[in-house]
């Protein structure tokens, strides 16, 4: 028998038409009088034809659902809720049994009225074979609900002529949680697949990949609604074990102190506890980390279709809209008096030196694109909280400040965060000149930099906002997001072809999938930073400290003396502008050798001594711009054998072994002659004058890739008064980096004690909630 392939949907215009589908179906973008279509012109850029009559002829492509497409959906939204009932007893029926065998002839009628059936043939897609399956349906079975009944889920909305196995589609949402969406790869390999089982079809190009895709769509939206019915379920369990405790000891109900139950699911461990306020400065009760990322865009030639799903993950654009308007309101009234922190001049040198702090810099083509990228915040777990989908060219601050706010409108009135962004500092002025989030936040709102781009952000900026310095934040480091984009990679490319509603559909669902799994290892994941995070770097911090020699209690008390220490930012001050004068006139110091008139300051010191410091310091950068370039370079060779980036292919990756090898050999001289410096430099050196002597570097690169003494300038100015110990003592900075690296981990521990903490009540209360769920139920069906 051959199959019926075609279905009253592939009649419809597809929601979300790729280029393929218009090349293979031009009917579905012709315009008549019946459909509403609506299109835009968008300049093409394809290879050029002898046709002249076609150059100046734009390309219309679909950007807006048509009125059919709407009804289809509309269609499917009415349909959705009465089959939640039938799957439900499909998979109590089926749970931890083998696959039931569908008849030829089903049917679900209870015949408790009088019905008269309808009988119609479907094709029916298995894991192993399709088959032409008579459905039953009557008055009180429709034929969605008999198809549901018997595992099978309809490919249309009404009069069907395909269905595809529950299990089947089960089994590729189990694929799409740990690949992507792959439609047409599914609807290949089944058809090779049943070909080669024998079952051979008419010879129809993609026979399944439409209706599958409508399947696999409405199947998903079907579990979402069951996912939530079964929520609803256990949130009144736990309010009725809430209020229960909440009688016995005399409280109010809800009781004071918790989260948001939205919060609490998603991570137990941050959100599930019940004591809050801890000051901002020792750590605060929660960490976020947030970011931006413009990889996801979607184009804008891709169109749109009919909203199907409310996304969980991302907040309303209207919000994030309103945030802005009131950011752009505020930044036209004058700054508040405040007290900065931080210099403003450091603050604007790290605002330069990144991207993400200026909203104005175009990162994405708007003529090609509507929606250019999304913004994440996630907790210190790397579990995703909440999105904001970004439709502007930059990375504008309405979108972290949205996040925010939002989150704290989830979280108890005196919960305290710290939330680490890449320009936490510049955001940070930000809301201490003006009033764009309300003072009741801001209070209990701490911010920082991410751990890896801290180190580009100025020195006074790190003492504040850097995450290795600051006091209470343990080992968190902010980074999770980067972690987060890697995982999300490969949606990328169907992002951007796909409609503006289905993008939403995939992020939203794949963010759930990763949420789901990082909760459910969240047990691990505390093991995994006791034992590598705490135990390891906490034994190796110590282990320094034994090494220097130097009692703790009088690094602590260098380390207090130096922060607070007027020499200290004096002698900061004055390399900053030993540095500035030096790059303006070093080219003619080099020519006419007049120090001490320009450099006042080294008028005792001898000039020799000072021509090879000047030229040790420009050496040095020159140094240490060749040996990071040369790091990112076996970075991206590491990461693509590692499988991290896309494989190089074997001519390429020798091409750049070969690149390396070449610039090596000048790198290494380039140390060599640096380290000679310093071998006269300490040969001539005087300790009246107050000249930290540089410090030679390794000539081997894996010592110097971990080696900090690349990154420390030449020091070249005269320090006024007692020369601190940390800057004239290698083994005092040392002690100091392991006395902070010691501190942070026993703040760790504390902090996963009190999250093991939060994640055994949440696990307490679930298992409470799910009997009294089930009992409830129980006594109902009795």
């Amino acid at each position: 028998m051959k199959p019926r392939y075609e279905e009253q949907s592939s009649q419809v215009l597809s929601p979300h038409p790729s280029h393929d589908d218009t090349a293979k179906h031009p009917q579905h973008i012709e315009n008549d009088d019946t459909t509403a279509l609506h299109f835009e012109d968008v300049e093409t850029f394809d290879q050029p034809s002898l046709d002249t009559s076609a150059i100046d002829t734009p390309v219309k492509r679909w950007i807006v659902s048509d009125r059919s497409a709407s009804l289809l959906y509309s269609h499917w939204s009415d349909l959705i809720p009465t089959l939640i009932d039938p799957l439900l007893l499909y998979l109590g029926r089926t749970q931890g049994k083998p696959l039931e065998t569908t008849h030829s002839v089903i049917s679900a009628c209870t015949g408790t009225l009088p019905c008269t059936p309808k009988r119609a043939t479907l094709m029916c897609l298995f894991f192993d074979r399709y088959a032409s399956i008579d459905v039953l349906s009557c008055t009180c079975s429709t034929l969605p609900q008999v198809l549901l009944h018997h595992g099978l889920f309809p490919t249309a909305p009404s009069q069907p002529r395909m269905a595809v196995s529950v299990d089947l589609l089960s089994f590729y949402r189990a694929l799409f949680e740990r690949s992507c969406d792959a439609i047409n790869a599914l609807a290949s390999a089944l058809k090779n697949h049943y070909s080669r089982r024998g079952f051979q079809g008419q010879l129809i190009q993609d026979p399944f990949r439409r209706g599958l895709g409508y399947a696999v769509q409405w199947f998903d939206i079907l579990q979402i609604q069951v996912e939530r019915q079964l929520e609803m379920l256990l949130q009144q369990s736990r309010d009725h074990i809430t209020k229960f405790q909440a009688s016995l000891h005399g409280t109010n109900f809800p009781p004071p102190g918790r989260c948001a139950p939205l919060l609490v699911q998603r991570c137990p461990a941050c959100f599930g506890g019940v004591l809050h306020g801890r000051p901002t400065d020792e750590g605060g009760d929660v960490h976020v980390a947030t970011d931006g990322n413009f990889h996801h865009r979607h184009r804008r030639a891709a169109g749109d279709c009919p909203p199907f799903y409310d996304p969980t993950y991302f907040i309303p654009k209207n919000f994030v809209d309103e945030i802005g308007r009131h950011i752009d309101t505020q930044r036209k009234h004058p700054p508040k008096a405040h007290t900065p922190i931080v210099p403003d001049e450091a603050v604007d040198q790290c605002e330069t030196a990144y991207e993400a702090a200026d909203g104005k810099k175009q990162k994405t083509a708007m003529d090609n694109f509507d929606d250019t990228g999304i913004m994440a915040l996630i907790c210190r777990h790397d579990i995703p909280l909440f999105f904001a989908n970004i439709d502007s060219p930059g990375e504008q601050q309405k979108y972290s400040v949205a996040l925010l706010q939002h989150l704290f409108s989830l979280l108890p009135p005196e919960a305290t965060v710290v939330a680490l962004y890449d320009v936490g500092c510049v955001l940070a002025r930000s809301l201490a000149k003006y009033n764009i989030l309300p003072e009741t936040i801001t209070k209990r709102l701490r911010l920082a930099t991410t751990a890896m781009h801290a180190y580009g952000h100025e020195w006074a900026c790190q003492l504040i906002y850097n995450p290795r310095m600051c006091l209470g934040l343990g080992l968190s480091d902010g980074e999770g997001t980067e972690r987060l984009w890697s995982r999300f990679v490969r949606l990328i490319g169907v992002e951007r072809t796909s409609s503006r509603q289905r993008r939403l559909w995939l992020i939203d669902r794949q963010a759930a999938a990763i949420g789901s799994e990082m909760q459910t290892d969240l047990g691990d994941w505390i093991k995994h930073r006791l034992r590598r995070g705490i135990k390891e770097q906490g034994s190796a911090a110590q282990a320094m400290l034994e090494r220097c020699g130097i009692p703790i209690a009088e690094l602590k008390a260098m380390l207090e003396k130096e922060f607070a220490s007027d020499d200290t930012l004096e002698a900061l001050e004055s390399l900053e502008r030993g540095h500035d004068r030096l790059m303006d006139k070093v080219e003619a110091l080099y020519s006419s050798l007049n120090v001490h008139e320009r450099f006042p300051e080294l008028h005792d010191v001898n000039l020799e001594f000072v021509r090879t410091l000047l030229m040790a310091r420009d050496l040095k950068m020159n140094v240490r711009k060749r040996a990071i370039a040369s790091f990112f370079e076996w970075d991206k060779l590491d990461r693509a054998v590692g499988g991290a980036q896309q494989a190089l292919g074997t001519k390429l990756h020798q091409h750049t072994r070969k690149a390396i090898a070449k610039r090596q050999p000048a790198l290494m001289t380039a140390i060599r002659k640096f380290n000679s410096y310093c071998e006269r430099l300490e040969s001539l050196y005087d300790p009246t004058w107050g000249i930290l002597l540089p410090a030679p570097l390794p000539t081997k690169l894996t010592e110097l890739r971990s080696d900090p003494r690349l990154m420390e300038d030449v020091w070249i100015t005269p320090s006024v008064g007692e020369v601190p110990r940390w800057l004239e003592d290698s083994d005092v900075r040392d002690g100091i980096r392991a006395l902070l690296k010691q501190e942070c981990c026993q703040e760790e521990q504390i902090r996963l004690g009190i999250e093991a903490e939060n994640l055994c009540r949440f696990f307490g209360d679930e298992l409470a909630a799910l009997e009294l769920a089930v009992r409830l139920l129980e006594s109902k069906l009795i």
